[in-house]
């Protein structure tokens, strides 16, 4: 096992009650995950620390990091709770996951698993625990190091209580960024629906002039019509007698008019 200082007591209670005020102020996810990996960094060292959330359908979850970056924090990409190395947890079916060596453990290593990570960032030392909120489990908190045998039990307990005191505070903020999203959805059909009314707007505008154009266009077409069969007409009335091929072409002009 590898050789760690001795932490009082007391600091330990030091670093808990910063979490507090390194919380303060943070309006996002990364931001907060950053500001919790420096403060419990004296207490729990790791080199690799996430939090993981469900996300609304409760199927899936998306993971923030600090320190090493892996695929699990591909934010864009939620991911299947039951793909997750640490699902046992995720489904509340183990209290918490400690392992000396998750290169080697089983546990890591069901058929499905998206534990690729594990091995692509030497992720050895790794503990995990459940974050509740409201009496329900909304995700988790990992710790991990490079080190084989580098956590205890007093890690996980630890470990544990910054999960409960990071717990309501994500709550929080999960439900403003959600409600942020829904925001924006909505913002966006009333977009399209703006943009809807105003196409359907300019359609009945252009339908209204083309319309206008054909009157006016038939009517000149008319007026022209009339003009020639006027024309016709008074050149008949000159003549003593009206042939009767002269009287069909003005009834087919008539006619096609």
């Amino acid at each position: 096992m590898a050789q760690r200082p001795h932490t009082l007591a007391e600091d330990v209670l030091h670093h808990f009650l910063g979490i507090s005020r390194a919380l303060a102020g943070q309006l996002d996810f990364q931001s907060m995950i950053d500001a919790v990996s420096r403060e419990i960094s004296p207490i729990l060292p790791h080199d690799h620390l996430d939090v993981c959330l469900f996300v609304l359908n409760g199927r899936e979850h998306i993971t923030y990091e600090s320190g090493v970056h892996t695929l699990w924090g591909d934010v864009a990409q939620p991911m299947p709770v039951h793909t997750s190395p640490i699902r046992a947890v995720l489904l509340g079916e183990q209290a918490f996951l400690l392992t000396h060596d998750a290169m080697n453990d089983a546990r890591f290593a069901f058929p499905g698993a998206v534990n690729h990570p594990i091995f692509d960032a030497r992720l050895r030392s790794r503990l995990h625990v459940p974050l509740r909120a409201r009496g329900e489990i909304i995700g988790a908190l990992s710790c991990s190091k490079h080190t084989e045998h580098f956590y205890t039990l007093d890690d996980v307990r630890h470990t544990q209580h910054v999960a409960d005191l990071l717990a309501s505070y994500v709550y929080a903020l999960r439900q403003t960024e959600q409600a942020k999203q829904l925001a924006i959805a909505e913002a966006q059909v009333r977009a399209r629906e703006e943009g809807l009314r105003q196409g359907a707007l300019r359609l009945t505008e252009e339908l209204e002039r083309e319309r206008q154009r054909v009157g006016m266009d038939l009517h000149d077409q008319t007026l022209a019509d009339m003009t020639r069969l006027h024309r016709r007409i008074a050149r008949l009335q000159t003549l003593p007698s009206v042939p009767g091929e002269d009287l069909r072409g003005i009834a087919r002009a008539l006619k096609d008019s």
